[in-house]
């Protein structure tokens, strides 16, 4: 099943005792381009306002007509899950009691850089005599965050992000939905093995995509 993340918003996570909140937010890995959490606003039932799900937590495809995505968790296991910051950036020690806390196995480059908790002293002291920055994800990426940013090729200016194009069947970003300067093109797709990179501090994603390989998608 096909979904783009903007559809996704406001669906709600249905534990299997009551609903946790409503998608506000997708991260996601721009190194492997999967989905690595669902961010959930939890309303006033939860001190905390907003949680992290990640994927490994849905039991089954989202229903599209009820708007709601079944998580394998209960709501007081959410009450009582690490407290995190959910914004970014969040720390690889809170995603590590995260994953722990879950027992959500690990996938990806996540192996590498998600440790079983018998190895978190050693990724602990490792984590000391690195920089600051390292004790974050580079790659962990707000949707919210990068949509709206300018997309470059070599070219120059060829529109701005959209959307994302995202299979549920694996939680893979398959295509970004790029909006191009030219208002008769309308929505382009991007392969993610198409972009190159997503600069924060410059608000810009590049793509070796040339415009004349850019596909029109009309049903976005």
């Amino acid at each position: 099943m096909l979904v783009t993340a903007k559809k996704l918003f406001g669906f709600s996570l249905s534990a299997t005792d009551g609903e946790i909140g409503k998608v506000k937010d997708v991260y996601f890995d721009d190194h492997t381009w999967v989905i690595r959490y669902v961010v959930v606003e939890t309303g006033n039932w939860l001190l905390t306002s907003s949680v992290l799900i990640a994927p490994r937590a849905v039991t089954t495809l989202p229903d599209m007509d009820s708007k709601t995505i079944p998580v394998a968790l209960t709501k007081d296991q959410v009450k009582h899950s690490p407290p995190i910051d959910t914004d970014l950036p969040v720390s690889r020690q809170q995603e590590l009691s995260l994953f722990d806390y879950y027992a959500w196995p690990a996938y990806g480059s996540i192996a590498t850089v998600y440790p079983t908790i018998g190895m978190m002293e050693e990724a602990s002291r490792l984590e000391h005599k690195e920089a600051d920055e390292e004790k974050y994800d580079p790659h962990l990426r707000s949707f919210k965050h990068v949509s709206r940013y300018e997309v470059y090729n070599t070219e120059g200016l060829v529109g701005s992000v959209e959307d994302l194009l995202i299979d549920l069947s694996n939680w893979r970003i398959l295509n970004l939905v790029l909006q191009t300067t030219k208002e008769e093109m309308g929505n382009i797709l991007i392969p993610a093995e198409k972009i190159t990179g997503i600069d924060l501090a410059t608000y810009r994603v590049t793509t070796e995509l040339h415009s004349t390989e850019m596909i029109r998608h009309t049903d976005l």
